[in-house]
């Protein structure tokens, strides 16, 4: 019966499609569906999953077991997935939404327990060490709905979506990239030691930059004004970047 509800509103869109429509594509009566089903609004929340974040659950709960390159792995490949057909309903559901009441409501529930359910991994993450305490749970959820919904939006205008290097410099920024030095720590430390971690990541990248700079034959007294450094300190980075002779 989902699968028959997920061709119908996939084919139609969620206003045109109907009960019986859902109940002719399933082979079975109208009665058997309100059976098991109290109407349309509550087929398209089973056939998307809205009503499940229990699966979100199962998920999150396995990453507790990983180190810290997994978790980021892990991330790294969800936030690459392309959005099925269940995902791309969601527009739909979002458009009818500001029309229905009803529909409004269901779906802030289900955007509710989602939120709920990664506001409670990220507090999980964080407290192990394995998430920057920069993020609040929060925000970190919503954040990622906006790259959930950002993603289903690209998906359904049949645009690419930003690249792998893209995410793994997302999931590099979020995640501890230290060897799981933070894991088991007190939140206040994990997060000193994040800071550090993160510091030490934008310094080198500094150096490398001013190193670019210069080779293109930009001159210390501009690398200088641009890095908010002295001509000197340019100067010292440059010969310690410098090979040994």
């Amino acid at each position: 019966m989902l699968e028959a509800a997920l061709d119908e509103f996939s084919e139609l869109g969620y206003e045109a499609a109907t009960v019986a429509g859902i109940a002719e594509r399933a082979g079975v009566t109208t009665g058997a569906l309100y059976a098991h089903f109290d109407g349309k609004l509550d087929l398209l929340i089973e056939a998307i999953g809205l009503a499940s974040p229990s699966a979100y659950v199962q998920d999150l709960i396995r990453t507790f077991s990983m180190s810290a390159g997994e978790v980021a792995e892990s991330f790294s490949r969800t936030v690459r997935r392309r959005p099925d057909r269940r995902l791309l309903l969601l527009l739909d559901v979002i458009v009818v939404a500001r029309r229905d009441p009803e529909v409004a409501s269901t779906l802030r529930r289900g955007f509710e327990a989602y939120a709920a359910t990664i506001e409670r991994a990220a507090e999980e993450g964080t407290a192990g060490g394995l998430i920057d305490p920069v993020f609040e749970p929060p925000d970190l959820a919503r954040l990622g709905a906006i790259i959930s919904f950002g993603a289903i939006v690209l998906e359904a205008l049949d645009e690419d979506p930003p690249s792998p290097a893209a995410f793994a410099l997302l999931t590099e920024l979020l995640f501890q990239s230290h060897g799981g030095e933070s894991v088991g720590l007190p939140a206040a430390l994990a997060k000193v030691r994040s800071r550090a971690s993160v510091a030490d990541r934008a310094r080198r990248r500094l150096h490398e930059a001013i190193a670019d700079a210069a080779a293109g034959g930009q001159s210390l007294r501009k690398i200088a004004a641009a890095a908010g450094v002295s001509h000197e300190r340019v100067r010292r980075i440059l010969h310690e970047l410098s090979p040994p002779r």
